[in-house]
């Protein structure tokens, strides 16, 4: 048992690498893939392509789990080795744990400008998943039902969720009031491919003040839908998606010229739903809010060889379902896109230099995921365009990162990351990287400069 703990707890210090940000990406005035987060943002070219399957590939992973530095805070010194204090890990993990990633992924991208208009499309495949722990779980597996856990009620209630989607996109913006105000928004046909959906987590473990027993009381649903690949799936649903799962959703931004120094910009991004209608699986509570006695396990099933540990897991695994009392069906179910929203305003130092500060927030099970970045954005002439960014999420504060577009003739390259240092340093908890490789050309009509990158 202490070789199996001692191994999760490695690979959750390994894990480390939250969900869609781009909070570098955001102040890369050059890129066009920026339309993708604020879509009253346009490049300054004529028109753009990007090159199929390549303009832009973008991975972000953020996360609140075990670190190895607090890993070591658990281990006491003995001699040569060392012993894992056990009851010393529900403080490591007393805010629980949330790990959120996004991988989104553009086939086909292009868009025009039209005088004062922008049009943009886009062929997109997304994937984003949530999943949340409870602190009290670690306290109930830590430290058990002994001591002040007496009488205690552990809210249990975990959340995982995921949806991959193939997204369908026309954008479209325009200046007003001379050019100082910009309005531009991406309506979007959402053809759905997988889902998971936590729709109710209510679970909980009471410890008895008489008897070393719980008294469980759940009241759990989740719902999926999971495209099946074998000889009956057909090219169409592979390349358009599951026309049954299907939704709309909506990009929102502007962007406002105060003065000559100062620019605001906002955007929602992601607002919408999917209605799931094949594929179906709902696995649910037999018997929501009633209690059932559980008198917990024999820790001897979990010491020994692999067997006895397969077998104790096994008894576990049945005694939970069988007194939780789950049952199945095919039902409908709706999801949301797990929309984002982006706050930002800078301050132009000169034409080709400015500063800049952003805000991003998610929500996710009732709890807000922040995040605050400071920037400074150059470009250099008609070949060069650089960010650099440090930013601050929930419990971690040193996340530095950089972006670079570079345009040699008509073809763009760009790269960019909100940590670039995570790799090689304990704090990993937010990782990700964007890059891609687009063709610009044509300029403005009313500027005598070629077209920037």
């Amino acid at each position: 048992m202490r070789k199996l703990i001692i191994f999760t707890l490695f690979l959750l210090s390994l894990v480390k690498l939250k969900a869609q940000n781009n909070l570098t990406l955001y102040n890369l005035k050059p890129v066009p893939q920026r339309m993708a987060i604020n879509p009253a943002f346009t490049p300054t070219c004529k028109w753009y392509f990007g090159t199929p399957a390549l303009s832009s590939m973008d991975f972000s992973y953020n996360s609140r789990v075990l670190g190895l530095n607090e890993l070591s805070n658990t281990l006491i010194p003995n001699g040569s080795n060392y012993t894992l204090d056990i009851t010393k890990l529900s403080n490591v993990f007393s805010n629980g744990v949330s790990v959120n990633s996004n991988y989104n992924h553009e086939w086909i991208g292009f868009g025009f400008r039209l005088r004062k208009s922008m049009w943009s499309f886009s062929i997109n495949e997304k994937l984003k998943s949530k999943v949340l722990l409870p602190q009290d779980f670690f306290r109930l597996v830590f430290e058990g039902n002994g001591g002040d856990n007496v009488g205690e009620v552990f809210d249990l209630g975990f959340g995982i969720d995921f949806i991959h989607t193939r997204e369908f996109a026309v954008g479209y913006s325009r200046s007003f009031i001379d050019d100082k105000l910009r309005i531009g928004g991406r309506l979007k046909y959402i053809a759905g491919i997988n889902a998971i959906q936590t729709e109710r987590n209510d679970l909980s473990f009471e410890t008895s003040e008489k008897a070393f027993t719980y008294n469980v009381k759940s009241d759990l649903k989740f719902n999926s839908s999971v495209m099946p690949i074998d000889s009956n799936t057909t090219v169409n649903s592979i390349l358009l998606g599951n026309q049954q799962n299907s939704g709309f959703g909506v990009d929102l931004g502007a962007n406002l010229k105060l003065n000559k120094k100062i620019s605001l910009s906002a955007s929602i991004i992601d607002l919408g739903v999917v209605k799931w209608k094949d594929n179906l699986k709902s696995t649910f509570t037999k018997n929501p809010g009633v209690y059932h006695e559980y008198r917990g396990i024999d820790i001897q099933e979990f010491i020994g060889d692999s067997s006895n540990q397969k077998r104790g897991f096994e008894s576990f695994r049945d005694t939970l379902i069988e007194i939780i009392a789950l049952d199945t069906s095919s039902e409908s179910f709706n999801t949301g896109l797990m929309g984002e929203f982006y706050v930002g305003g800078n301050f132009h130092i000169t034409k080709n230099h400015n500063i800049g500060a952003l805000m991003y927030g998610s929500f996710y099970r009732k709890e807000f995921y922040p995040a605050l970045t400071l920037s400074w954005n150059s470009q250099i002439g008609n070949i060069l365009a650089l960010s650099a960014s440090y930013t601050m999420y929930r419990e971690s504060y040193v996340n530095l990162g950089f972006g670079v577009a570079l345009k040699l003739g008509p073809e763009q390259f760009y790269i960019t990351t909100d940590n670039a240092i995570g790799s090689v340093t304990d704090n990993t908890r937010n990782l990700g990287v964007h890059f891609g490789w687009n063709h610009i050309f044509g300029k403005k009509k009313d500027k005598k400069i070629a077209c920037e990158i």
